[in-house]
């Protein structure tokens, strides 16, 4: 039985295949599933055949997504492939499958949110980066994060915030929500709609701010589709060695981890685990992001962080040090450009709260404080803007 389909048959045919390329699925293998023939599935992702209420029905169900998903016209269509690192074979393809299309669902809800409140999308300020075969991969990464730094006026210090800064200054929209275990992160990107990161909220704040900046750089080298990134994962590709070493470079800058650890040692008169601590904390990275930066500076010989992990060094300790000096890390769950987009909409009445945790995947009561403490905050008396 056909049904009143608002949306254009283009759309709904891009994306099905988006739901079919994101479940890892091919033409044929979905095709069977859903009880049609392959060239029936080829010609209503092509746009070129009407699809009935039964047949949207098993396509959601089977591509785990809901109809309102595929139907909704207020979203806008996003063709964005997916890079699946892992074999399908594999256990962790699973997780690879579902961080994939919940960064998906991310990224359609944050550009409606952007077209229902009239938000012009963030253009991306971040100068490109090509890597080069004839000069050394790290000494790239580092010219590259020294660059960008000036470019933002950051000198050599910390970066106290580093989501607010890729999401106000580099037009990279940012989100810290709940992934599987051993997932740190993940990316998205396209010339026509921007860049996306997606962080691990249960890993502690020091390894997501290496996992931000690692993706990061896979924007900055224009690295088109998305991309799931696993904790631990081993890198082969060139340009995936460059991420890891740009994130270690423009977090903690050569010449800022040689001035501070010699301060340190000039203080106390050695430089033991303690100081060690306090430098990842200075420079708000985890312990093994800052042992092998020193270790890459000759700062510290090879094999330090095994030691010390052998000798029972852990977060645990970090977090002692972070007590007694007073540093609490934590970002806020909306950046400063998302708590506006919300407010707008929540203001004029074109979204709820409710609705708005359920785009942007967050719990209602988180949510609604978030609304409430940012409404309390913003009762001054406005002014006149002269432009």
């Amino acid at each position: 039985m056909e049904f009143e389909q608002k949306v254009r048959p283009e759309v709904l045919g891009n994306r099905v295949r988006a739901a079919r390329t994101i479940c890892r699925m091919t033409q044929e293998s979905a095709a069977s599933e859903l009880g049609m023939s392959r060239t029936t599935l080829v010609a209503i992702e092509a746009g070129k055949r009407a699809v009935s209420s039964a047949e949207l029905r098993r396509i959601a169900e089977l591509f785990k997504v809901s109809e309102g998903e595929l139907l909704d016209v207020e979203i806008p269509a996003i063709e964005m492939p997916v890079e699946f690192r892992s074999s399908a074979m594999l256990p962790e393809s699973k997780d690879e499958v579902a961080v994939a299309s919940f960064l998906n669902r991310l990224v359609g809800s944050m550009l409606q949110l952007e077209q229902l409140v009239g938000f012009a999308q963030p253009s991306l300020d971040i100068p490109e980066v090509v890597i080069s075969r004839d000069e050394p991969l790290e000494q790239q990464a580092e010219d590259a994060a020294l660059a960008l730094r000036a470019r933002l006026g950051l000198g050599i210090g910390p970066i106290q915030d580093l989501n607010a800064l890729m999401d106000s200054e580099l037009g990279i929209r940012i989100f810290e929500r709940g992934l599987p275990s051993k997932v740190s992160g993940a990316m998205a990107f396209s010339e026509g709609i921007g860049g996306f990161v997606l962080l691990n909220s249960k890993h502690p704040i020091y390894r997501r701010r290496v996992t931000a900046a690692h993706e990061l750089a896979h924007v900055m080298l224009r690295q088109k589709g998305m991309m799931v990134h696993f904790s631990d994962e081993f890198f082969e590709s060139k340009e995936e060695r460059f991420c890891d070493a740009f994130g270690c470079c423009f977090l903690m800058p050569a010449i800022a981890v040689r001035k501070k650890a010699n301060e340190l040692k000039r203080i106390v008169g050695k430089f033991t685990v303690r100081e060690l601590l306090t430098l990842t904390l200075y420079f708000n990275v985890s312990m093994e992001a800052l042992v092998r930066r020193m270790v890459s500076l000759s700062l510290l010989p090879d094999g330090t962080y095994e030691r010390l992990r052998s000798e029972g060094l852990s977060l645990k300790h970090q977090d002692t040090v972070r007590k007694e000096l007073a540093i609490s890390p934590e970002p806020p769950i909306f950046t400063a450009r998302t708590m506006l987009l919300a407010m707008a909409a929540h203001k004029r009445d074109l979204l709820t709260e409710q609705q708005i945790a359920s785009m942007l995947e967050l719990d209602l009561v988180s949510v609604r404080r978030a609304l409430e403490d940012a409404d309390e905050t913003g009762q001054e008396s406005a002014l006149e803007l002269v432009l």
